[in-house]
């Protein structure tokens, strides 16, 4: 639609400009001119007449293969992106399944030293893990790929859980991490499970990474009227507010400000999981050495669930 309209202006310039040259040359407006400023003037007026249009029709092409060029670019570089997360992700899986059987004592037992280098290399496999699994998601929700599988679940054991899967990372910063139910209800609501854990496990792990040591971190659940609200707290440098407007941006990550590893696709990714279940998350730093990250969405089913249709992607 718009290469039309952009097709019939300069069309449409090139015939106004010859019109009225014809007009000047029938109706003889430059009697007052001398026959030098009249030819001056009939001069320039086939110059606009035949420079506009081509100028305008050279901008737009041009125009037009920089979008194309940069369209194209883009999509190959999801597509090595995607296709290279796919390649790490099963020879990742299986090392984790392996070195889980060596810290098992399946083939011996280890001393010390080695169940101490095992687990080291085993907890980078598993954040190796969560970043091709961040990534390959992040790809999937651009792509339009994004497929909610709505159930009803009891979401205080989600939350519990993902507390326990986190739990060595807590204890090894020296934080604990503290849940609160008073505010809920009912712990059963009806939403994706596996991305809202997703969202949840993004948020616990912001929090224990940008806690000062040997504070708590707290979390608070809510469900009620129709909605469920997950509210995390830690204590730790305030966030500036140009920064807290960023992060949830695609690729913003200010980890390196805190010499920390990130890819700036957590908080992305989470946003764009609360935005598909209808909710909203955000992000305040609060006066008391405080910063607050929470999210809330429906806890019902609607209408709306039941109608969500997305494009389907199998890594």
């Amino acid at each position: 639609m718009m290469d039309f309209l952009k097709k019939n202006l300069y069309e449409t310039l090139k015939d106004c400009i010859f019109c009225l040259c014809l007009l000047f040359l029938c109706y003889n407006p430059y009697a007052g001119f001398s026959n030098r400023q009249c030819e001056i003037i009939i001069f320039c007026s086939f110059v606009l007449y035949l420079m506009i249009p081509r100028f305008l029709n050279c901008s737009s092409e041009y125009s037009l293969l920089n979008i194309f060029d940069i369209d194209k670019a883009s999509e190959q570089k999801d597509a090595f992106v995607a296709t290279l997360c796919h390649d790490l992700k099963t020879p990742t899986i299986s090392q984790i399944a392996g070195l889980q059987i060596l810290l098992d004592g399946t083939f011996g037992t280890l001393n010390s030293e080695q169940k101490s280098l095992v687990s080291g290399i085993l907890d980078s496999c598993k954040y190796m893990k969560s970043l091709v699994f961040t990534i390959l998601e992040t790809y999937k929700v651009n792509a339009g790929a994004l497929n909610l599988v709505y159930e009803n679940f009891d979401i205080t054991e989600l939350v519990l859980q993902c507390r326990e899967e986190v739990q060595s990372l807590a204890k090894e910063a020296m934080l604990d991490i503290q849940i609160c139910t008073n505010d809920m209800k009912t712990g059963i609501i009806y939403a994706d499970k596996i991305q809202i854990k997703r969202v949840i496990m993004n948020l616990i792990a912001n929090a224990l990474n940008y806690a000062d040591k040997n504070t708590l971190i707290n979390i608070n659940l809510a469900n009620d009227k129709g909605f469920f609200r997950f509210y995390i707290e830690n204590s730790g440098s305030p966030i500036p507010d140009k920064v807290l407007k960023q992060l949830f941006k695609k690729y913003t990550s200010f980890s390196t400000k805190y010499a920390k590893i990130g890819i700036g696709l957590g908080l992305y990714l989470s946003k764009r999981i609360i935005n598909a279940h209808n909710g909203s998350i955000k992000a305040e730093s609060l006066d008391d050495m405080k910063n607050v990250f929470s999210f809330y969405i429906p806890s019902l089913k609607t209408e709306t669930d039941t109608k969500h249709t997305c494009k389907k992607v199998t890594f």
